[in-house]
């Protein structure tokens, strides 16, 4: 496991490849290629970031919690705010950081939230990670990323771990073995505890019942197969579904594509 400090607002990890960032007085992105197993230790920052994974996984601890995270969200971690960041397969991190006195109006950036990852304001991070030389094309963009995410919803359907130690070794074991197909009640058993236990955990950690939290799971695990060109009907067995129809069904449910458009999406965005 290869693990950084990362800190700063502009600081690179020295493993990253392919990295590169602009600025723009107290404003700047970055990208950098990240490995299976990298660990940016517990750390905190003078300014906000927003993180986007454009491919690959990251697993983010902030404020108590644990979200699991695709290129479907973005993560906007306030200043000051300690954070850890854990990557489980390779992929790229795209961050922009920035004065707390730049961020979007209102109460809700003093807290860590993620969003949905919008089109155009993933694109305006990608064009700003390029060197965008022209101070007032940096400035422009930076005010419309900034208009973007202020009218963005918060997203409530990451994959979330539970804070109590059973209902997350249950969670974190079905990350890695989404096909696992035991009910509730056989999980319970073998931690020694009732089922009622764990389903009232997940749903007061995670906001989900334990069976909605396994189809997320297994949808996220299912992104990623993808993403590393697997095919549809393989993927559909390896994340615990019988019926590639109803895996289709629930994926697009889920992302609003099928998987097939989703893998295409990520090949066609150089990911």
């Amino acid at each position: 496991m290869s693990r950084a400090e990362h800190s700063g607002l502009v600081a690179m990890p020295s493993w990253a490849g392919n990295a590169a960032e602009a600025t723009s007085e107290n404003f700047s992105a970055s990208r950098s290629r990240v490995d299976s197993g990298t660990v940016f230790d517990l750390h905190q920052h003078q300014e906000d970031q927003l993180a986007w994974m454009s491919s690959g996984s990251m697993e983010l601890i902030v404020a108590g919690e644990r979200w699991h995270l695709r290129r479907e969200h973005f993560a906007w971690i306030p200043a000051g705010m300690m954070h850890e960041m854990g990557f489980g397969e390779p992929g790229e991190l795209i961050s922009v950081y920035a004065d707390p006195a730049l961020r979007p109006e209102g109460d809700r950036w003093g807290r860590p939230r993620t969003l949905r990852a919008d089109d155009l304001a993933a694109s305006l991070m990608l064009h700003l990670c390029q060197g965008v030389p022209d101070l007032a094309r940096r400035r422009a963009c930076r005010a419309l990323l900034v208009d973007l995410l202020q009218e963005s919803p918060v997203q409530h359907d990451v994959v979330a771990l539970p804070r109590d130690p059973r209902a997350r070794a249950i969670a974190t074991t079905l990350l890695e073995n989404p096909a696992d197909s035991r009910d509730l009640r056989e999980w319970a058993g073998g931690l020694g505890v009732s089922a009622k236990t764990i389903a009232r955990a997940f749903v007061a950690d995670t906001g989900n019942t334990f069976r909605e939290w396994r189809v997320q799971a297994r949808l996220h695990a299912a992104a990623g197969l993808l993403a590393r060109g697997q095919a549809v009907q393989n993927v559909a067995g390896a994340v615990g579904y019988e019926s590639v129809s109803s895996f289709i069904a629930a994926f697009k449910a889920r992302f609003g594509v099928t998987p097939a458009r989703y893998a295409h999406g990520v090949v066609s965005s150089g990911s």
